[in-house]
C-alpha cells in the first residue's frame, strides 16, 4: 500500500507535470530559435525536466506525468485501476499550469504570437512535412519503446534509485528523433496543453497525439507484463 494519500500523490504528478511543460515546452518557444539551443537544447530540456522532476516526485507518486505512462504501468499490472483517472487528471491539471504560466511570460514580448506556441502537427504542421500517418507511426513506436523502457528500469530493484537517469535520455532520445516529425509529442497532456493556446490547426490534429501514444503505452504495458512473467 502507498504511504502517500491519494490527494498528495496527484499534486505530485499536477506539479511534475507543469515542471515538464514549462521548461520543456518553454525551451522550444523561448529559447529553440537561438543557434546553439535548436533541436538537440530542445531535447535536453525535455530530457532535463522529466529527470529532475522524477527525483522531486517519484518517491511520492512514481512521477507518471503522462498518460501514456499511467496507462502503462495499469495495463502492466503495476498499477490500480482506482488511481487511473485521478492520476490523469492531475496531469491534465498540470500541463496547463504549465502553459498558462509560459503563456504570461511570453505575453512580455510585444510580437509574441501563440501561432508558435509548441505545438505538435501533422502535414503542413509538421516540421519537416511528415504525413498523418508517418507521425501517427512514430509517435506510436517512440512512445512504446519509452514506456517500455520506464516499466522496465522501474521494475528492477538494482535499478530503481537511478531510473530517472535512463528515463531522462530516453525522453531526450525520443525528442531527437521526433522534433523534426511532429514537434514531439509521447504525452497526450504535453499535446492537449499547448494546443489549447494554439487553437484552430493544432486541435483539429489533437487526435493523433492523444490516440497514438496511449496505445504505445497500451502496448508497451502488454510487452512488459509478459517479459516480466516467471517462466516456471
Amino acid at each position: 500500500m502507498n504511504r502517500y494519500s491519494l490527494a498528495k500523490r496527484c499534486l505530485a504528478e499536477a506539479l511534475g507535470t507543469a515542471w515538464l511543460v514549462l521548461m520543456g515546452v518553454g525551451t522550444a518557444v523561448i529559447s529553440g530559435a537561438i543557434p546553439w539551443v535548436g533541436v538537440t537544447g530542445v531535447a535536453i530540456a525535455f530530457g532535463l525536466s522529466l529527470l529532475t522532476a522524477a527525483y522531486t516526485f517519484g518517491s511520492i507518486s512514481g512521477c507518471h506525468i503522462n498518460p501514456a505512462v499511467t496507462i502503462g504501468f495499469w495495463v502492466a499490472k503495476q498499477f490500480s485501476y482506482r488511481d487511473v483517472l485521478p492520476y490523469i487528471g492531475s496531469q491534465v491539471l498540470g500541463g496547463i499550469w504549465g502553459t498558462t504560466i509560459l503563456f504570461l511570460i511570453c505575453m512580455g514580448k510585444p510580437d509574441f504570437t501563440t501561432a508558435n506556441f509548441g505545438s505538435n502537427g501533422v502535414g503542413i504542421h509538421s516540421p519537416d512535412n511528415y504525413s498523418w500517418w508517418a507521425c501517427a507511426l512514430a509517435e506510436f513506436t517512440v512512445t512504446c519503446g519509452f514506456v517500455l523502457l520506464i516499466l522496465s528500469v522501474t521494475s528492477s530493484p538494482a535499478l530503481k534509485l537511478s531510473a530517472p537517469i535512463p528515463i531522462g535520455f530516453g525522453l531526450t532520445l525520443a525528442h531527437l528523433i521526433l522534433i523534426p516529425v511532429t514537434n514531439a509529442s509521447v504525452n497526450p497532456v504535453r499535446s492537449l496543453a499547448t494546443a489549447i493556446f494554439t487553437r484552430g490547426w493544432a486541435l483539429a490534429d489533437l487526435w493523433i497525439f492523444i490516440v497514438f501514444p496511449i496505445f504505445g503505452g497500451v502496448l508497451a504495458g502488454m510487452v512488459a507484463r509478459w517479459l516480466q512473467e516467471p517462466d516456471i
